[in-house]
């Protein structure tokens, strides 16, 4: 019998192969063709981290029902909500039999956990890439940067686990809630140092690093706000410019907020 969910321990071996992965910034375009969590590789990692939950070690099997599990649990909880949504909902969605959905989930709570990990896998590699800048300011750009990318590619993941954390048991509701509390400890952190070596000007770092965090949830959770409804139906060059007009509206705040020149 697989272990439960509740006492999952992710595979270290397939977070440091990820974060190994260099990834290129220098425009939407470029993000695409290295951000390691997207295709078929996004799923083989889910594949990898939940080896205690997934019962069938057919590879191949299990990474295209995963596939096909996710995508089609993002689409039936926008309509009806994850908590009312059954893996019999998904066996109608998928097309797949009832016994291939158990071979990768034993439970809808396991689909709540896996999403879990890959944003926090997300998070994980925007703050180790940030940290290879040169400076303060250089991070904190790169983080806003890396974020903006990474959430408009996997939009429905953000969007599902801010809303269905709820769902998760007790504990991986507190690990869920901590990846946004460590996205502002991570802001604050640069903040802080950036104040006492003189580089940032502000009585309130905390303040400022949930305002950064904020606006960067506006983005994915209110796309009519920022006009990135159908985003996938646009190109990449499409999606640069709306990109890059929230990051320069973004960190053209923070500069202000942080008395930067």
């Amino acid at each position: 019998m697989p272990n439960s969910a509740e006492n999952m321990v992710k595979s270290p071996v397939v977070a440091d192969a990820l974060q190994d992965m260099p990834v290129d910034l220098s425009s939407f375009d470029s993000f695409l063709k290295t951000f390691p969590l997207q295709g078929e590789p996004l799923y083989e990692a889910v594949f990898k981290r939940n080896t205690d939950i997934i019962q069938t070690q057919k590879a191949r099997f299990a990474v295209a029902n995963l596939e096909k599990i996710l995508t089609a649990t993002f689409v039936v909880s926008s309509v009806s909500g994850f908590d009312r949504m059954s893996l019999r909902d998904l066996s109608r969605e998928t097309g797949m039999s009832m016994g291939a959905i158990y071979s990768c989930i034993n439970k809808k709570e396991d689909i709540a956990l896996m999403v879990a990990d890959i944003v926090r896998l997300s998070s994980d590699l925007t703050r180790q890439h940030a940290m290879q800048a040169s400076s303060r300011w250089s991070q904190i750009e790169q983080s806003i940067r890396f974020h903006l990318y990474a959430s408009t590619l996997l939009q429905p993941w953000y969007f599902f686990l801010y809303f269905e954390t709820r769902s998760l048991p007790e504990q991986q509701q507190r690990e869920s809630k901590r990846i946004e509390l460590d996205g502002i400890d991570g802001f604050e952190e640069q903040i802080r140092a950036g104040v006492d070596s003189g580089e940032f000007s502000t009585d309130d770092p905390r303040m400022v690093a949930n305002t950064i965090v904020v606006l960067l949830e506006d983005w994915y959770l209110k796309p009519w706000k920022i006009r990135l409804t159908d985003s996938a139906d646009k190109t990449p060059g499409q999606q640069e410019r709306q990109i890059n007009r929230y990051h320069q509206s973004l960190v053209g705040l923070v500069r202000k907020l942080l008395a930067t020149q």
